[in-house]
């Protein structure tokens, strides 16, 4: 394990920029002084050991690499001080396929299970997917693994009791099952160990939560998240991705949580070879590199020649994308843009609407252009319980009752689950009342809109009609997107609205292109409200730019009469 760390460090093993951090923070980590967690060696050399005396399912032996020394030894190698229970509770391990994440789930749950002794008794071994195919994966190979090694040692044979769905182990009444990740399933369960895989299937948090409520009063818990990255952005792994690339870069604190992300630093790194073991960290062995490399390449080079690098990016170099190569805005653009609060009290404000229909989301989304060039934006949304309000989580994907919590959306409290329009204009009085906003104008789709209309111009609110279209919408859409992409459009964080631009893609005819509003299942109304707000906040824009321009050529030199 110090050896990779030294290797990583020093340059001599090349490694993603995360995985540098990761290093860097355990080497960090040793040099604290009131620090309530140590390493130990000794417990990490036990762990690894272990590990490398599992045969493969063939019985031959199984090289333990660097990497994989590297996740073993941080496991089991750091403990608690007061305790000596394991310092991690969480971790979140993720490379490209065909890394051996599988053999990786089957140490960490051998270890799990035989060596661990806290508890000392009915300690429990979960090996999760969405599928249970897919989490008999690690199951199986922990399982064959274990009667492989049974033949040769009559002490195992003797500890263990191997069946087709559970491995039990008699001396601590503990046991080992694989389970598909309905919560129904999973009740009831108290896992010392649960390794959850490919969890950027998931739509929700669900699996996950009912994991960690089961750990609750499990004082040496670990719930191990193992995963390749995936093509849907709004998913709870993704966010989960967001949140560890700040805890490692030191802006968020989370001292129980390991770290180890293994990708490509750029997409143009998929012309090098030489970098992709940065996201196939399988690679330091030369063999496996061998037959691994030309597939990859080809790969690669297909990709290229259809124009379709989405899926390979994903699956060969673990880089997060979004399904759609007409995607209309890249995930880290909108991440660049994200901004702590701005002050935006006694601004200008453009203020865009897109209506529903009965089971949609309804959007109020604003834009305010600030002093120093920049436009900020911000949504807020009306969620319509038509169909029941879970279902409708289900389906959007978003957890809309604590989103409200957070001041993103208002559940409509009608009977008939259809939004109340008096509580989109009262939410519009408030915004600009409380913020003391110049409203420049209400940018409207005239479909569906009279009774909005009629309460905001009884407010002499001025209403901005916005024809949906190309003709009408082309230029807007290109040119904030431009706008993001040079860092003159900011936003705060906001759930919604960055789950909207995430599934916003572009659809083009003759004159132009615009959001594609057609598919009702991905929500993209505050987006969508975005645009009609700056269909008129480009004007403000390009005229406070071509003031300045003016006012800048008559000061200077060329100027005369």
């Amino acid at each position: 394990m110090d050896k990779y760390i030294k290797d990583v460090l020093s340059g001599k093993l090349l490694a993603s920029n995360k995985i540098k951090l990761a290093c860097e923070r355990h080497e960090n980590d040793l040099k604290k002084v009131d620090f309530p967690y140590y390493y130990d060696e000794d417990e990490a050399n036990k762990a690894i050991q272990f590990m490398q005396l599992l045969p493969s399912t063939d019985g031959k032996p199984i090289q333990v690499l660097g990497f994989q020394k590297f996740i073993i030894g941080s496991l089991y190698g750091w403990r608690e001080k007061e305790t000596k229970n394991r310092r991690f509770n969480r971790a979140f391990i993720s490379m490209s396929r065909k890394n051996g994440k599988t053999y990786l789930a089957s140490g960490m749950g051998a270890n799990a299970l035989i060596l661990e002794n806290e508890p000392a008794e009915s300690r429990q071994v979960l090996f999760v997917s969405n599928a249970l195919k897919q989490a008999k994966l690690g199951y199986d190979m922990l399982s064959n693994s274990l009667r492989s090694a049974t033949k040769s040692s009559k002490f195992l044979r003797q500890q263990l009791k191997i069946m087709n769905s559970k491995i039990v182990h008699k001396p601590s009444n503990s046991f080992s099952m694989a389970l598909a990740s309905e919560t129904s399933t999973l009740d009831g369960f108290a896992p010392t160990t649960a390794i959850l895989d490919e969890w950027h299937e998931a739509k929700t948090r669900k699996t996950y939560n009912v994991i960690r409520s089961g750990q609750t009063q499990q004082k040496n818990g670990l719930l191990c998240v193992i995963s390749t990255a995936g093509l849907d952005l709004n998913v709870p792994m993704y966010e989960e991705y967001l949140l560890l690339d700040r805890i490692l870069k030191g802006d968020e604190k989370a001292d129980r949580y390991f770290i180890a992300i293994w990708e490509l630093d750029d997409t143009t790194e998929i012309h090098d070879q030489d970098t992709w073991i940065k996201a196939n960290p399988i690679f330091e062995n030369e063999a496996i590199k061998k037959v691994m490399l030309p597939t990859i390449q080809d790969d690669v080079t297909l990709a290229l020649k259809q124009n379709s690098l989405n899926s390979v990016l994903v699956k060969n170099f673990n880089m997060w994308r979004q399904a759609s190569e007409d995607s209309f805005l890249s995930a880290e653009d909108w991440q660049d843009a994200e901004v702590a609060d701005v002050s935006v009290k006694g601004q200008p404000v453009y203020i865009g609407i897109d209506l529903s229909k009965t089971d949609d989301l309804t959007s109020v989304s604003w834009i305010v252009p600030l002093e120093d060039g920049r436009l900020y934006c911000d949504s807020h949304s009306f969620v319509a319980t038509k169909y029941g309000l879970q279902d409708k989580e289900n389906r959007d994907g978003l957890a809309y009752q604590e989103l409200e919590k957070q001041g993103e959306c208002s559940i409509t409290q009608l009977e008939s689950g259809i939004v109340d329009y008096d509580q989109v204009f009262e939410f519009i009085q408030r915004l600009i009342g409380d913020n003391d906003f110049e409203c420049l104008g209400i940018c409207y789709d005239p479909y569906n809109a009279n009774s909005l209309i009629a309460k905001a111009e009884k407010a002499n609110y001025p209403m901005l009609e916005v024809r949906q279209g190309t003709l009408t919408l082309n230029v807007p859409t290109r040119t904030f997107r431009e706008q993001v992409y040079q860092g003159n459009v900011i936003h705060k964080k906001n759930t919604i609205l960055t789950h909207a631009v995430n599934n916003a893609i572009t659809k083009v005819d003759n004159n132009g292109i615009q959001i594609n509003k057609s598919k009702n299942s991905n929500k993209i109304d505050p987006i969508a409200a975005l645009i009609n707000a700056y269909v008129f906040a480009m004007d403000h824009q390009h005229k406070t730019e071509g003031s300045k321009a003016d006012n800048e050529f008559y000061k200077s030199e060329e100027f005369s009469f």
